[in-house]
């Protein structure tokens, strides 16, 4: 297909089909590892897209109103330099939500002014709830699954200092739907799925980092990422969560929490002790 404009472009390459996809519950260092990858030279990437979250068919009338319609989304499309005119010949010349989110990446780099072979990836968290369209339309794909503790990302969506969930089986459903449709992926497809918990990235960013691209297949140049390039854990959910609501967090999400080295049960004694 080609791509609308593309005549008036053709020193822009097109977006290719070896994309990172950061995915997994939101307020779990999405946007940090995000900002860490784009320090690499040529490796793009767009503000968050979410043409993979929402479950309708691509091209049926429903499935055009969230990226018509919704505010933040036209914000992150002004920050790409994709106006609302060309976004709108992307939107109705694709013909499926993985030739819409390549036609989106090439617009992004045209816009950028790029010319050099390039790579991409993708960083929207909420795309979890498309990950297994992903791995089929873009076989080449790989997906990058960030968890942390859930008392942690429970606390910051109930506080709602970027995104607010007041409902705490809500804000638990964030962290267990996502966890959850990650496992299901990576037992489909264990060398597509790289789990990265947050607590390691911050402890190690060069390391974490490291594995990261090694997993996409991009090389960086030497000394990008420093241990100081994160903070510790600041626990939130210790001055964030009373205790009823740390009990839902524990009744919904310990079981699966364990799997990733988590011990709920044990950080709330700890905590009971020191009160």
């Amino acid at each position: 297909m080609t791509h609308p404009g593309h005549e008036a472009a053709a020193q822009t390459p097109l977006a290719d089909d070896r994309p990172l996809f950061i995915v997994g519950a939101v307020r779990s260092g999405t946007t940090l590892t995000r900002d860490l990858l784009r320090r690499v030279p040529n490796f793009i990437c767009p503000e968050e897209t979410h043409f993979f979250r929402w479950a309708e068919p691509f091209r049926t009338p429903h499935s055009y109103h969230p990226y018509r319609n919704n505010q933040l989304l036209k914000k992150h499309r002004d920050m790409d330099g994709v106006g609302a005119e060309d976004f709108e010949k992307l939107l109705t010349h694709s013909r499926t939500k993985a030739e819409l989110q390549r036609n989106y990446i090439t617009a992004v780099a045209r816009a950028k002014g790029i010319t050099a072979p390039y790579r991409w990836f993708d960083k929207t968290p909420q795309n979890v709830y498309g990950a297994a369209l992903i791995a089929q339309e873009l076989p080449r794909a790989r997906f990058l699954n960030l968890v942390r503790h859930p008392l942690n990302v429970v606390a910051s969506l109930q506080l709602g200092r970027q995104v607010k969930i007041p409902d705490i089986f809500g804000a638990s459903n964030y962290w267990l739907e996502a966890v959850q449709i990650m496992a299901t992926l990576e037992t489909a497809f264990p060398d597509r799925v790289l789990t990265i918990r947050y607590e390691d990235l911050v402890a190690d960013v060069p390391g974490a980092m490291a594995r990261i691209l090694d997993h996409a297949g991009v090389a960086a140049p030497p000394g990008l990422f420093k241990p100081g390039d994160a903070h510790p854990e600041r626990n939130l959910w210790r001055s964030g969560l009373g205790r009823a609501e740390a009990g839902v967090v524990r009744n919904r999400c310990a079981a699966w929490a364990r799997r990733f080295g988590y011990d709920i049960e044990a950080d709330l004694a700890r905590q009971d002790a020191a009160e």
